[in-house]
This record gives C-alpha cells, structure tokens and sequence, in this order.
C-alpha cells in the first residue's frame, strides 16, 4: 500500500525538478561567468546562469548575490591569498562602496568599474566660478576618445554677440572648428578657465564672461555655455 505521505513528497519533488527554478543547492549546471571563482556553485539558477543568492569556488572564492551569471550586488570576495573585498558589484567588477581587506592594511571607501576612486564619490565636473553667465550645461557622450568641446550661445543663437574668446587649460591641445572650441588630447583630471567678450543682447555695449571648471572623469565632453 501506498503511504499518501510519500505521494506528497514524490509530488513535491517533480514540480521542482521541471519548474526549472533551482534552489539553493549544489548545482553543476549553473554557469558562473567569470573564470576566476568558476568550479564548484551552489545557489540560485536562472537559465543556466548564477542568478539571486549563491556561493562560487574556483582559484578565489565569492559569497553573495550574481546576475546573469556575475557577482552584482552585494557580496564577498575572497582571493586565494586570503585578501578579502566585502561591498557592491556590478557586472562582475567592484562598484559602489565597499571595504578592502589585505595582509598589510584595510581600507574603505568608493569603487567604479573596479577602480578605487576614494573615501567618497568624485563629481565627473565641478564649476569653481561664473561671471556673467546665465546657465551652463555638460554632456559626456559614449564615445571612446578623451576631447572636450565647448559652444557659446546667447539666448537660442550660438555664438551671438561673440567678440573674442580665451581659454587657459591645464593640458591638452587646443583647436577651433566653426563655432566650436576644442581641446584634444586632454588629461584628466582637468582644469579650464574661459574668458570672452561678447555684445549684449540688444548689441548696446559690452561685457565680459568668465568661467572656470573642472573635469575629473576621463571621455568625450560637450560644454554648452549660455550667457
């Protein structure tokens, strides 16, 4: 005879075994991504991907949460020399806050793209000083080249009333190009001065604009200066 008890757990068993959710086991087919803590996993499986809560054993060890695959989130990584990394992932690198503990020292602060940047998040830009300037806009673009590109507009007009304009920079070399001035070739972090004159809006007189800023984060920048 048949206990109804073990029909339950029989039951129970195949609805996991193909609702194709794995728990937190050991589990041979789930994919780790990232060759360094690829082996042994036991945890959460999406698609054949570590994905939600798991821990993976290769040459280094990581505990803590994956995505598609990859430590993203929180997490723990432990190196086989028994340094220690404990804080935020994303797409399988250090990124957020998190705390770094070696045989020598332990330190703590911000990651990006698994870059230590320091105790606290660097704004990409900052403006030290504006004279005569009415608003100011920054756009870093996908590409992959280092350049800044700086406009002038009075009102919707670019470049109206536009007399002279000087730029002092702390590298790279300048250019213009129409109404755009360029630096190239820039290092960063990055510090600009511009000083123009420029015929006001009813070209009645006139006035001198003046602009600092810098710029910390490495890519193609657009400046717009409106005045």
């Amino acid at each position: 005879m048949i206990n109804s008890g073990n029909i339950r757990h029989l039951l129970a068993a195949a609805f996991i075994a193909f609702s194709g959710v794995t728990g937190y086991s050991q589990n041979a087919d789930c994919k780790v991504s990232m060759p360094s803590i690829s082996g042994t996993y036991s945890g959460d499986c999406k698609k054949g991907l570590a994905h939600g809560h798991g821990t993976s054993q290769g040459i280094d060890n990581y505990s803590g949460n994956f995505r598609f695959g990859l430590p993203h989130g929180t997490g723990i990584y432990t190196w086989s020399n028994g340094s220690r990394y404990e804080g935020n992932w994303s797409k399988g690198m250090k990124d957020g806050a998190g705390k770094m503990v070696t045989r020598d020292s332990t330190y703590t602060g911000i990651w990006k793209e698994d870059v230590y940047i320091g105790k606290e998040v660097i704004a990409p830009y900052r403006v030290t000083h504006s004279q005569n300037i009415t608003k100011w806009s920054f756009f870093k673009s996908k590409s992959t080249y280092n350049a800044i590109r700086i406009r002038f507009y009075q009102g919707a007009v670019e470049g109206g009333g536009l007399i002279s304009v000087d730029i002092a920079t702390s590298t790279g070399e300048q250019y213009r190009d129409g109404g755009i001035y360029g630096i190239q070739h820039p290092s960063f972090p990055i510090e600009v001065r511009i000083r123009f004159t420029a015929m006001n809006s009813l070209g009645m007189s006139q006035f001198t604009g003046d602009f600092v800023f810098t710029i910390t984060e490495p890519g193609a920048w657009d400046i717009k200066i409106s005045y």
